[in-house]
């Protein structure tokens, strides 16, 4: 009764401070730039913007959904591409909805629940995207680093040292993530042993999770998720730049003056804040307060920086939230509901490198195409 008792007061005294952050921060910024502000700056957005959010936002969709493939074909499991793509849009909504990322666990319990996939499956393609994600990040950030100006406060030699320690950091986690599910799996055997079989479930289930990771390692897809995760952060911080042109453009901005370096930056400044324990729900309050700092250290005029800063998260925010519920009542619908089932036969492999290559490379013209006919129109 005490522990949870204590534990009662550590969860108030956490969305209480996360309450204050956020309340806090839109006080400050609502001080200085009215709703009717932002509703204006919404409504006034420039239209092929939005439109170039919105495919790059799908195609990183996309590119997520066919890096979970990989991993669970190589575990034996073929999920219906469409299925696996609702649930990369759930995931995409939760991720967004809750605190420190947290969300993102929910792609697990959906590919099990709703796809029949096993829980070993689910965690291993899980866990490899997740490293995968950070791996791509980090030569991103030491690009954009090169490219942030020496006269900015924001000092590019930190920005590079940061992206080249999570380089590092991630890359050494990937190389022993085979060794940190063995030592899991063997803490579970412990227990099963202490509690006479009461966990023997979930060490099985971490054992064939261990077994699926030693498999991706051995069926060389690492290269082809390295490719993917890459894409992934193109179309997502791509998605995000669009639609701050979207609504700089009104304003007199033109491309050239959002450069991409300085604008990514402050898009993953902003991110890591919502990705903190206390950014609250939805991120709200820390983002903004990240953004606007950030986005002045990095030259923009404050004005800028903090209208853009409620605008944009407003939008995306509501987008995201509206396609993953729409996802999420499709998922619920009976004909995605599928029984777990082992399949016969030997176990299904990724495909060929070389047919991946050339999909990609379809795919990519298709993507190049609908972005040249939209600049064209």
């Amino acid at each position: 009764m005490n522990r949870s008792y204590k534990g009662a007061i550590r969860q108030a005294a956490y969305f209480t401070f996360s309450a204050a952050v956020t309340v806090g921060v839109f006080t400050y910024l609502l001080s200085h730039v009215p709703l009717s502000e932002i509703a204006r700056i919404l409504r006034s957005a420039d239209r092929r913007g939005i439109a170039m959010f919105i495919i790059l936002s799908m195609a990183m969709s996309v590119f997520r959904t066919w890096r979970y493939l990989l991993v669970l074909q190589v575990a034996g499991q073929r999920p219906p591409v469409t299925a696996l793509f609702l649930v990369v849009l759930v995931r995409n909504f939760f991720s967004d909805l809750l605190p420190a990322r947290l969300g993102t666990l929910i792609y697990i319990y959906i590919t099990v629940s709703r796809l029949g996939i096993p829980f070993s499956a689910a965690t291993s393609s899980y866990a490899l995207a997740v490293l995968f994600d950070f791996i791509a990040l980090a030569p991103m950030i030491a690009l954009a680093a090169l490219g942030v100006a020496a006269s900015n406060e924001l000092s590019p030699g930190m920005l590079l040292a940061a992206g080249s320690l999570l380089a590092v950091l991630t890359l050494m986690v990937l190389i022993a993530l085979p060794r940190l599910f063995h030592l899991v799996r063997w803490t579970l055997e412990r227990l099963v042993r202490l509690t006479h079989g009461r966990f023997a479930t979930w060490r099985d289930a971490w054992a064939r999770a261990e077994e699926d990771i030693i498999r991706a390692r051995r069926a060389g897809i690492y290269l082809r998720m390295f490719i993917l995760s890459v894409l992934v952060r193109v179309g997502k911080y791509g998605a995000l730049y669009f639609f701050l042109y979207a609504l700089a453009r009104p304003m007199g901005y033109a491309l050239k003056q959002l450069s991409v370096a300085r604008v990514f930056i402050g898009l993953c400044a902003s991110e890591l804040a919502a990705s903190t324990p206390v950014s609250g729900i939805a991120g709200f309050g820390a983002y903004e307060g990240a953004w606007a700092l950030v986005f002045r250290l990095l030259g923009f005029p404050r004005h800028f920086a903090e209208v853009t800063s409620i605008s944009h998260h407003l939008f995306t925010q509501a987008y995201g939230y509206s396609l993953g519920a729409l996802a999420l009542l499709l998922l619920l619908l009976p004909v995605f509901r599928r029984r777990a089932q082992s399949p016969p036969g030997p176990r299904p492999h990724p495909g060929r490198p070389d047919l991946f290559y050339l999909y990609l490379a379809g795919f990519l013209l298709l993507l190049a195409a609908a972005i040249a006919a939209l600049f064209l129109h």
